[in-house]
């Protein structure tokens, strides 16, 4: 028997065949699925059209809420019992979102926009059972996850709810897909339609609007609604992954030790030293021996202090992150040193408010002073919630900020800062705190100013009545008539000719770009107009002599 090796007898192992990688399984879609898809996608329409298009203003307040509620309706789970600060979110996110209809401020606006979104987060993750974790940047991290998840998971979502497995739901989807697929020929036809027949073209512009517009605002729509509905997909059928978190050895406490206590060092030589400097703003006087100006003195003070409170407030919350505890508890001297920068900043965020009251006694309210005044108090309130958290480890800075922040906007935007301000400056003007009034500022302030405009051209100063009547031809130019073609322009001059403007019999504004504000300045307006009907022409000299003014700052 020929017991040999032969290689070539070795039977050689068969190819697997070529598997693609596995897909991950699509999202179940039931009927409530789709009507929850159909709701967002209606309620986004909605929102870009009167929100977005309405500049941010009564319309949003119209669309965020019938959006709020019906991610409330999707995502609320039976028997789910979402914690006391998920129902503060909720709140704040409904209260935020009717910040646009008390202010013409663009800032403040934004910041409620920002805010209303970040809080219905919470709320939403909370109602689904995915609560922020509770740590230090926990209020962080939910937002952020679920928001990235959302813009990742887009195509998944759209993808699961086209592919149902049923049988209704396949239905509806390929409708809703030949829909979506004859958009684009669609604004190619009724373009091509609308530049062959001017009937045709005068009926489209009288449903529609400009097409341009509508083009616009489809676009939006097709690019927001992807990321909507994966929000609400994600959240509720995206499986929750169990996240350990990392040990964190945290930086040796002699390190942060050293960094803190040269810190505090240099703040106590400076206190020392400084003394006179800093107190002399809570008695209304200039310290003695300086040359400075009010202006000089409240400004350089003020920006000062806050570049140094932002400095700290960065330092500690960094250490208290970073930082080696036990049981939660900082070391005693990184405590000791904490409390002492803390204290020290909230004695210079004191200050530094006792600077700009002194500087609007002397020079009238803006609204940066008084957003600036409201910045400040939030980092005194940080700078407490930390000082607390040094003692009381349960204690969590950043949701405290969250809240203080969200309850500051809306103190600025439903009590609106700029009524306030134009308020403010005619009162103290009208009793004597100011010797003159900023009439340029009270148009620049947005709708809040113009009231007061209108009661300064009864003013006892010739002087101011022109000035008043001159921003109003303005104001009315800019933001209240809209017919351009009754303006000619001196191109080589700069200047408006305001003889041709007349005013309308009545000021309207389109229910999504309305606001209580903008309400008053056009009851204001109009009440102008039936005791002047021609303002504008009559004091086309004091307008063009304001514009020459403004034009002269820019």
């Amino acid at each position: 028997m020929d017991n040999t090796y032969d290689p070539a007898s070795e039977q050689k192992p068969t190819p697997a065949p070529f598997a693609p990688p596995a897909r991950k399984p699509l999202y179940p879609v039931a009927g409530a699925d789709f009507g929850f898809a159909l709701a967002i996608f209606l309620e986004t329409a909605f929102g870009v059209c009167v929100g977005l298009w309405g500049a941010l203003h009564a319309g949003f307040t119209a669309a965020f809420v019938p959006i709020f509620a019906t991610y409330s309706a999707y995502l609320l789970r039976r028997g789910g019992k979402p914690g006391a600060f998920a129902y503060v979110c909720g709140a704040f996110a409904l209260a935020l979102s009717a910040v646009p209809v008390f202010t013409s401020g663009a800032a403040v606006r934004l910041v409620a926009v920002c805010g209303a979104a970040a809080m219905s987060v919470v709320w939403f993750a909370s109602i689904a059972g995915r609560p922020a974790p509770k740590t230090e940047l926990g209020l962080a991290t939910c937002v952020a996850r679920n928001t990235a998840v959302a813009a990742a998971k887009a195509p998944h979502s759209v993808t699961s709810l086209l592919r149902s497995d049923d049988p209704h739901m396949k239905k509806a989807s390929k409708a809703l897909l030949g829909v979506a697929c004859a958009l684009p020929v669609l604004c190619i036809v009724a373009a091509l339609l609308i530049r062959s027949d001017a009937a045709f073209e005068g009926l489209m512009q009288r449903i529609f609007g400009e097409p341009a517009r509508i083009a616009g605002q489809a676009i939006v729509t097709l690019c927001l609604f992807p990321f909507l509905l994966s929000f609400g997909f994600a959240v509720k059928k995206e499986p929750q992954t169990q996240t350990t978190p990392r040990a964190n050895k945290g930086l040796d406490t002699l390190f942060l030790a050293a960094f803190l206590g040269l810190l505090d060092v240099c703040y106590a030589a400076y206190l020392f030293s400084q003394l006179a400097y800093f107190f002399s703003a809570f008695s209304g006087i200039l310290p003695e021996g300086y040359s400075f100006t009010y202006a000089d003195y409240a400004r350089r003070g003020f920006f000062e202090l806050c570049g140094i409170a932002a400095v700290n407030l960065a330092a500690l919350y960094a250490m208290l992150l970073l930082s080696r505890k036990t049981d939660g508890k900082l070391p005693w001297a990184l405590r000791a040193l904490g409390t002492f920068t803390g204290v020290f900043t909230l004695l210079l965020i004191c200050t530094a408010q006792a600077k700009m009251v002194l500087y609007i006694r002397q020079f009238g309210m803006t609204v940066p002073r008084l957003g600036t005044s409201a910045f400040m108090l939030l980092m005194a309130v940080t700078f407490f919630a930390l000082l607390l958290r040094f003692y009381l480890p349960r204690v969590r800075v950043l949701p405290v900020a969250a809240v203080t922040a969200a309850v500051l906007t809306l103190v600025l935007g439903i009590g609106n800062v700029h009524a306030f301000a134009a308020r403010y400056n005619y009162e103290a003007y009208a009793d004597g705190r100011l010797k003159t009034i900023d009439t340029a500022y009270l148009r620049e302030i947005g709708d809040e100013g113009v009231p007061y405009l209108v009661l300064l051209t009864k003013d006892a100063d010739p002087k101011v009545r022109r000035e008043a009547y001159g921003q109003l031809c303005i104001a009315v130019r800019e933001r209240y008539d809209g017919d351009e073609k009754t303006l000619s322009v001196r191109k080589e001059e700069a200047l408006i000719d305001y003889t041709y403007l007349i005013p309308k019999e009545k000021f309207f504004a389109s229910p999504a770009e309305w606001t209580v504000p903008r309400g008053r300045a056009y009851a204001a307006l109009d009440k102008l107009i039936e005791d002047e009907p021609d303002f504008t022409r009559d004091h086309a000299e004091d307008a063009e002599r304001a514009w020459e003014t403004v034009w002269s700052m820019l």
